[in-house]
């Protein structure tokens, strides 16, 4: 029989990489490693080799790009890499994106909007404005005592 020491053993390994590891022995599997794969490298290069087809040149000196999106939201580009074809109308822009609201980007955004978006803007200022009467915080005019109140409610 087995020594209980390597038995003990056997037992620490099983609970430290798992039971459907298998430990030596002749005949037994190896244990294969994961590689993540490369997709998105590869399809990355594939759609740049096609935009480099249409005849596109760098546009620099862009310091950030809006998308104004029907659901009164922003789709907000820092710094992207823009690409473009001036002559077919044809822009890429790429880099990565944030979905902002309209309050998030407010001071440095009005200058991009345009006559109807500065309208509703100016609506939904004075619609997202708080409540002005709270209906459980009690008056206290003229009396100091609040644990009075809270027994007359």
């Amino acid at each position: 029989m087995e020594d209980p020491e390597v038995i003990e053993a056997r037992k620490k390994l099983a609970a430290k990489f798992g039971d459907n590891l298998r430990i030596g022995g002749k005949g037994s599997m190896r244990k294969k490693n994961k590689v993540p794969h490369k997709a998105n490298q590869v399809d990355d290069k594939k759609v740049k080799s096609a935009i480099k087809k249409l005849g596109v040149q760098p546009l620099p000196g862009i310091d950030e790009v809006n998308f104004f999106q029907d659901d009164n939201t922003v789709l907000h580009f820092e710094n992207p890499q823009i690409e473009g074809n001036i002559r077919d109308n044809f822009f890429v822009i790429n880099g990565k994106s944030e979905v902002k609201s309209l309050r998030d980007l407010m001071p440095g955004i009005i200058p991009q909007l345009g006559d109807k978006k500065i309208e509703f803007l100016k609506e939904f200022l004075t619609a997202g404005k708080p409540a002005q009467a709270d209906d459980e915080v009690p008056d206290l005019v003229g009396t100091q005592n609040f644990e009075d109140i809270a027994a007359q409610d």
